[in-house]
């Protein structure tokens, strides 16, 4: 998904240098994703499901605020339990393969907010704000995006193209690319 249309980041970035919300890439309207994926299918947390770990104050507002995407396609957001560090939910879900069976070293820091792909999971640095792709399979932690703006970002626009906006799929990228600097500015 990083690499759908990093130009349209890019243009968004400079288009909107200097306006916005502190700490993250991107201002992304909440109601651009409403939009998109439907009100209802837009999870926003409460400060009572963030874990101890998670002190990144930006990536606190954006989830509380703006949300993410129940089911963005290739991401599936965990709404069945509280966001939890990727040690909890491995003791938790995993028990039997050891609550600390390959993880990395700052597992404990890293919030799983749910599935990517087949077996990936996206986490979230719980200081840095920076967002990964925890792949249990090879127990490897590969860098994903800047942060959860770029996350959302990336997840709207893939959907947009998908869903075949005005009868046009994936033909319609490089239109998708454009109309998505109109609705988010740089942060």
């Amino acid at each position: 998904m990083s690499t759908i249309c990093t130009g349209t980041v890019a243009a968004a970035r400079t288009a909107g240098r200097g306006c916005g919300q502190p700490g993250l890439a991107l201002r992304i309207p909440a109601r651009l994703l409403d939009q998109e994926f439907g009100r209802g299918r837009v999870v926003r947390f409460e400060e009572i499901d963030f874990p101890l770990a998670l002190t990144h104050e930006p990536t606190r507002r954006f989830l509380r605020d703006t949300g993410l995407p129940e089911d963005g396609l290739l991401f599936e957001l965990d709404v069945d339990a509280p966001l939890r560090p990727l040690t909890e939910y491995y003791a938790d879900e995993h028990p039997e393969a050891g609550c600390a069976a390959g993880l990395p070293a700052h597992a404990d820091r890293l919030i799983r907010l749910g599935q990517f792909a087949e077996d990936g999971s996206l986490v979230v640095d719980g200081i840095t704000g920076e967002v990964s792709n925890w792949s249990a399979s090879e127990a490897t932690l590969h860098p994903f995006e800047e942060d959860i703006s770029t996350v959302a970002h990336g997840l709207w626009l893939f959907h947009r193209t998908l869903s075949g906006r005005g009868g046009q799929r994936v033909q319609a990228l490089p239109e998708a690319c454009s109309e998505a600097v109109a609705g988010i500015e740089a942060a």
